[in-house]
C-alpha cells in the first residue's frame, strides 16, 4: 500500500519528535486524509531544492512516522508533532495524488549488545561536551546540557544523533548506518570534528 510522504529539509530519527507547521496546500489534504486513517507517513530528507512546490531530489532512506498531536489554525492550516517510529527504505517513488507517494519497505533493526552501556556512557559524555562549546560558539541560551536519555540503548542512542550539532548530510549518514555498532563509532568520529572544529573556533 502506498505511504503518504512528506520530503523535509531535515533528519526524524526513530523516537524522536519533529513539529511541523503544514501550510502548502498539498500537505494540507495529507493531513486531512490521516484523519480517517491510521496516522503514518513518510519523512526523508531533500538532498536538493525546497519544502515548497516540488522538483526536490529526495534520499532513498528515511523514517516513518506517527501524528502524535495536531491542532487546526486558520486556512486549513495544521501545527503537526510527528513521532519517528522505524526507518523505511525508498522501493519507488509514485505520482503525487496531490501529495508525494511512496512504496517503502521497512529497514530491520539489529539488537545492540552488551558493549552498548560502555558505548553509551562516552558519547552521552562527549556530546555533552560537544552540546557546550556548541552553546558558547553560537552564544545561545537554547543549547540544553539537560539531556535525559532513554533506558533502552537503541532508543538513547537515536536520541543522541537527534542532538548532535552536526550537519544534515552527517545527520543523515547516521539514519542509514546499518546498525547500533556502526553507528555508534560514527557518531563518535563525528563529534570528535565537531568538538576539534569548535575548540578551534574558540581559541581564535
Amino acid at each position: 500500500m502506498p505511504l503518504p510522504m512528506f520530503p523535509l529539509s531535515s533528519v526524524v530519527f526513530p523516537v524522536t519528535g519533529v513539529p511541523l507547521h503544514v501550510f502548502e496546500p498539498r500537505y494540507k489534504r495529507l493531513i486531512s486524509d490521516l484523519s480517517r486513517t491510521p496516522p503514518y507517513f513518510g519523512v526523508v530528507l531533500i538532498t536538493r531544492g525546497s519544502e515548497v512546490g516540488g522538483g526536490d531530489v529526495r534520499s532513498d532512506v528515511g523514517t516513518m512516522v506517527r501524528i502524535s498531536e495536531k491542532a487546526q489554525l486558520g486556512e486549513g492550516r495544521w501545527l503537526v508533532l510527528a513521532v519517528g517510529e522505524k526507518r523505511i527504505r525508498i522501493r519507488t517513488w509514485l505520482p503525487d495524488d496531490p501529495y508525494p507517494l511512496a512504496l517503502v519497505e521497512e529497514i530491520a533493526e539489529r539488537a545492540w549488545g552488551p558493549e552498548s552501556d560502555e558505548w553509551l556512557r562516552s558519547l552521552e559524555k562527549k556530546l555533552r561536551y560537544c552540546l557546550l562549546l556548541y552553546g558558547e560558539i553560537s552564544l545561545s541560551n537554547s543549547v540544553s546540557q539537560n539531556i535525559v536519555l532513554s533506558s533502552v540503548p537503541e532508543e538513547a542512542l537515536w536520541q543522541m544523533c537527534a542532538l548532535a550539532p552536526i550537519s544534515m548530510l552527517d545527520q543523515q549518514r547516521l539514519l542509514v548506518a546499518p546498525d547500533p555498532p556502526a553507528r555508534a563509532d560514527l557518531l563518535d568520529k563525528l563529534l570528535s570534528e565537531a568538538i576539534s572544529f569548535f575548540e578551534a573556533q574558540l581559541s581564535l
